[in-house]
């Protein structure tokens, strides 16, 4: 199972929320303003399967990062797709990324990739495909619209990011930087501005020696950023870090509102946690390369074994396990008729992690409670307090001493199947 501590705080916004916790007392009527719910649509209102998995001391937000025009209801394909977990019991933070070329059921639309799902319904018919797929329930989300991204990079005065030198020669040679005077990047250690940073964030085509190829190297890229814009972030005065999070909250779209926003702020800076535990989704060895219709390239998944991992990952339901190992690995694999290979037959950078079920091939991490602490599990019902009222009924509870839980080293596969690269001014579609 991939799982690894990163000092990010959910995303970029909620970095910046949380860091500003002490002084959102000030910026309550600012607060209230600046949350955008027009429609006052909410998760809760949804329609999905009764029988979710879900726990009363966890908070699930659907994170998605949007390509274009998601907040003025072109809703675009989801660049980024990610899942923040609060766990008040425990005192954990955990980011589980969803790769967005998985091959799913999209319910009404057939199979698709996932991130297709927004693009035809938005962000409920995307809840609604990953209820569909693994079960898991979801309380709040919060879109962001790439351009806010980069508005937030330049007002922390950029971020120091070590490019290699294809990076930066794609960089330079192609419109990932959508303004042709800021393509001057260099190999190396430098400070990238935001239409710079958000260039590189989305670069897919590129091998990197550190992340991989594909989708793997962009999410790499992508956690890059959120570390560099942390560590910026945390320079800036409480006063300065309020401003920038209450500017940004206006382009941000959630069902949250200012009071339970507020709430959960608070909470997770009372937990005093300030490491995430994380997660891909697929796992390694659990699925498979391949090519659908219309030719698209998709990555075909053993659902079995993920739905497992994400069930322990996210609720603490079930055991650890070698989960690609129990649910039969890639040869469980539903490729729906279509051919897929797989990913144990892929290049692989010398610093892939294992799927071995051993112990000793996992580095040990110490956390802040115990196994007799875990919480029970229960399906959804319709009298399942608000999350809203589980957030402020939250535990307070003193941290204990656990035992150990995996991680392990940073993954960097590289696919197999390629795409064309794009060059000159040509620009990533999908």
């Amino acid at each position: 199972m991939k799982i690894k501590k990163f000092k990010i705080i959910l995303s970029l916004f909620l970095i910046i929320g949380i860091a500003a916790g002490g002084v959102l007392g000030y910026y309550d009527a600012r607060l209230e303003a600046a949350v955008n719910n027009k429609n006052g649509s909410t998760l809760t209102d949804v329609k999905v399967d009764d029988n979710l998995t879900f726990n009363k001391n966890v908070i699930n937000i659907l994170l998605v990062g949007s390509d274009h025009g998601a907040i003025k209801g072109d809703h675009g394909r989801s660049d980024s797709i990610m899942i923040a977990t609060v766990n008040f019991k425990t005192k954990e933070l955990k980011l589980t990324s969803l790769m967005r070329d998985m091959y799913v059921e999209i319910p009404g639309h057939g199979h698709n990739k996932l991130n297709a799902a927004y693009a035809f319904g938005g962000v409920e018919l995307l809840y609604q495909t990953i209820a569909k797929n693994f079960g898991i329930k979801i309380d709040n989300y919060c879109v962001v619209d790439f351009s806010t991204f980069e508005k937030v990079i330049n007002k922390v005065g950029g971020v120091e990011i070590s490019l290699e030198e294809k990076e930066a020669k794609y960089l330079n040679t192609t419109n990932y930087i959508s303004k042709k005077k800021y393509r001057n990047v260099k190999v190396g250690k430098q400070t990238l501005n935001g239409n710079q940073a958000l260039g590189y964030a989305r670069v897919r085509y590129v091998v990197s020696k550190k992340y991989g190829d594909g989708d793997f190297g962009r999410t790499g890229r992508q956690r890059a950023v959120l570390q560099a814009a942390l560590n910026k972030v945390l320079q800036q005065s409480p006063t300065k870090i309020a401003d920038i999070a209450l500017d940004s909250l206006a382009d941000v779209s959630t069902d949250m509102s200012a009071k339970y926003l507020k709430s959960l702020v608070l909470k997770v800076v009372q937990m005093g946690t300030t490491e995430i535990d994380q997660m891909r989704v697929p796992l390694e060895g659990t699925y498979k390369m391949g090519r659908a219709q219309s030719n698209m390239f998709v990555f075909f998944i053993n659902f079995s074994a993920n739905k497992a991992a994400m069930n322990y990952f996210l609720f603490d339901k079930g055991s650890e396990k070698d989960w690609a190992k129990e649910y039969g690995g890639t040869s469980s694999v539903e490729t729906f008729g279509y051919s897929g290979t797989s990913s144990s037959d892929s290049t692989r950078s010398s610093s892939s992690y294992s799927t071995s079920s051993t112990r000793s091939s996992y580095q040990q991490e110490s956390y802040s409670t115990t196994s007799s602490s875990r919480t029970t599990y229960s399906t959804r019902s319709t009298t399942t307090r608000s999350t809203e009222e589980r957030v402020t009924e939250s535990t307070t509870s003193q941290p204990q001493t656990s035992a150990p839980r995996p991680t392990t080293a940073h993954h960097t596969t590289t696919a197999a199947a390629t795409e064309s690269t794009p060059s000159g001014d040509s620009v990533e579609e999908e």
